[in-house]
Parts: C-alpha cells; sequence; structure tokens
C-alpha cells in the first residue's frame, strides 16, 4: 500500500519521483540530516549547534508521536537513506492548554530541492492533516525577515502578518528581526 498523501505523481525537475507522507522512526536521521545543514547555512535558524545524537533523535520523534503532532516529509524515491528526505514540514503543539486548536509551522528544504515546489506542498498537506488529524483550527509560524524566499512563499499560501519583533535574534553579530504570522484553516481549505 502506497502511503503518499498528495499529489499522486509529483516529479522533480530532474525526473525524480517524490512522494509526500507522514514520517516514520526510521526517516529521524535523514530528518535531523536536513535540520542540521540549515543549521550550518546560519541564514534561517536561530540554532548554532546540530542535533547528532541518536537518543536526541528519537527522543524528538517518540514526543512527536505521544503527543500526536503532525510531521510530514517528501520522499524522493530514487535515493538512499538518509540521503531520501528531501524536506519535511511540522505541525507542533502550542504549550498552552487554551490553545489546544492552534498549531505551530515549521519547515525545511533541503537546499538543492528550494524553487521546486516542495515546500508549498508539504505545508499544504501539513495543514490539511492538522486539521483532519488534530481538530487544529489555526496555524502560526515565525520566520526571519530577511528570509524573503519563505516569506512570499507564506504571503502566497495566505498566511497574514501579524506582528514583528525587532532584533529577535543575534547570529555572528547581526540581529535579525523575526515575523509572526497566522492562517486560519477553514479560509485556506475554503480557497484551496
Amino acid at each position: 500500500m502506497k502511503e503518499d498523501l498528495y499529489p499522486k505523481d509529483f516529479i522533480l525537475k530532474n525526473g525524480d519521483e517524490v512522494l509526500f507522507r507522514h514520517v516514520k522512526r526510521k526517516d529521524a536521521n535523514a530528518v535531523w540530516k536536513n535540520f542540521n545543514q540549515v543549521v550550518e547555512e546560519a541564514i534561517y535558524l536561530p540554532v548554532f549547534l546540530p542535533v547528532e545524537s541518536q537518543f536526541e533523535k528519537h527522543t524528538w520523534y517518540d514526543s512527536l508521536k505521544k503527543s500526536n503532532e503532525i510531521c510530514i516529509v517528501a520522499e524522493n524515491v530514487n535515493l538512499e537513506r538518509p540521503n531520501h528526505i528531501l524536506g519535511q514540514c511540522e505541525i507542533s503543539n502550542v504549550d498552552w492548554d487554551a490553545a489546544s486548536h492552534v498549531g505551530s509551522l515549521g519547515i525545511i528544504v533541503r537546499k538543492n530541492y528550494r524553487d521546486e515546489g516542495i515546500g508549498r506542498i508539504l505545508i499544504d498537506v501539513a495543514i490539511r492533516e492538522s486539521k483532519k488529524l488534530n481538530e487544529k483550527q489555526k496555524i502560526i509560524l515565525s520566520c526571519f525577515s530577511s528570509n524573503e524566499r519563505a516569506l512570499h512563499l507564506y504571503k502566497s499560501m495566505g498566511f497574514q502578518k501579524i506582528g514583528i519583533r525587532k532584533q529577535q535574534f543575534l547570529i555572528e553579530d547581526q540581529y535579525y528581526d523575526e515575523v509572526l504570522m497566522e492562517l486560519f484553516i477553514d479560509d485556506y481549505i475554503r480557497e484551496n
């Protein structure tokens, strides 16, 4: 049985097929490999150190499943582990009890696979799955103000900017503003 969610036939520019599905335990190394590559870029995440221990990787997965959170991965069926996961989109629960209807979105797409539409599909599938499986009504996210590619994508998908935290992050002696955005899922589904 195929476990891909959408679309049924997504083909990269190089001709490889990509499946979009829920993360599995055996994907943990690939997911964290992608995360660590973005950490190394030092321009998209307010994180300085890579995640390398198997304990941390599997604790993340176990916590994700225990909390019934969503993590959708884009798998290139032509690549071997741990290079098969091209990106991932996670919708986490918000810490407050009274905000159980809200999910917090985080997304990573490997550098060599950006601008091929993977991010848009990851976000779309994650939003729809969070509504279907977790009854989320609203998605929030934050992004560096300098990440124009991501901001353009979020805006094009219907996310609204609701604020900016000035000089929120300090990385290598440079301050970065954090843009806060939100999207109401019913509005998104109605328009898409």
